[in-house]
């Protein structure tokens, strides 16, 4: 072994090891390489011989170190599937709350501006939260929300076609009640 290089002990080692566990790793994969290139050549070969307490030190410092990427990612896939989870429970909730609001405004009789003030300001509402959302938990959104600015207009014609008919109707029975 090179003499430039001072044999590290086990627990010693862990010592000198960054902070950070991902550059924890690569520091670690590094010394390893550091290691063979400082190591004794066989004469007349690829061989090389290296201080035995030296590679089983940074060995051990990587059986702690990759647990611990690990947990750090399943930690991460966790709070990303939250995320998820609370993002598509909002979702439903807007859902509810806007098919709520349809049915209010098509149940009520003289409301058609109200219900289109109401159904521009649910679709304002809905493309902010779009905008918060993830990519496909917006697609969904959207395409939910569409589905009700449909369904509005359909009872927007509905009770204006209702209320055209109402008043031809009641036209004509003046008509009749006159004669």
């Amino acid at each position: 072994m090179n003499d430039d290089f001072p044999p590290v002990e086990r627990d010693a080692a862990a010592a000198t090891v960054p902070d950070d566990d991902a550059d924890d790793f690569l520091y670690l994969v590094d010394r390893l390489e550091e290691l063979v290139g400082v190591g004794k050549r066989m004469p007349f070969s690829t061989k090389v011989m290296i201080e035995e307490s030296e590679f089983l030190a940074i060995v051990d410092q990587l059986r702690i170190t990759v647990p611990t990427e690990i947990q750090r990612a399943q930690r991460v896939l966790r709070e990303r599937e939250q995320i998820i989870a609370g993002a598509q429970d909002e979702a439903a909730k807007i859902l509810e709350a806007a098919r709520t609001q349809a049915e209010y405004i098509v149940s009520q009789q003289g409301v058609l501006n109200e219900a289109r003030q109401r159904s521009e300001e649910l679709l304002r509402q809905v493309e902010t939260e779009h905008r918060r959302s993830l990519g496909q938990i917006d697609s969904y959104a959207l395409e939910q929300f569409t589905r009700i600015e449909e369904a509005l207009s359909d009872g927007l014609r509905m009770i204006s076609g209702a209320i055209d008919d109402t008043t031809r109707e009641l036209q004509n029975a003046k008509r009749h009640i006159g004669r």
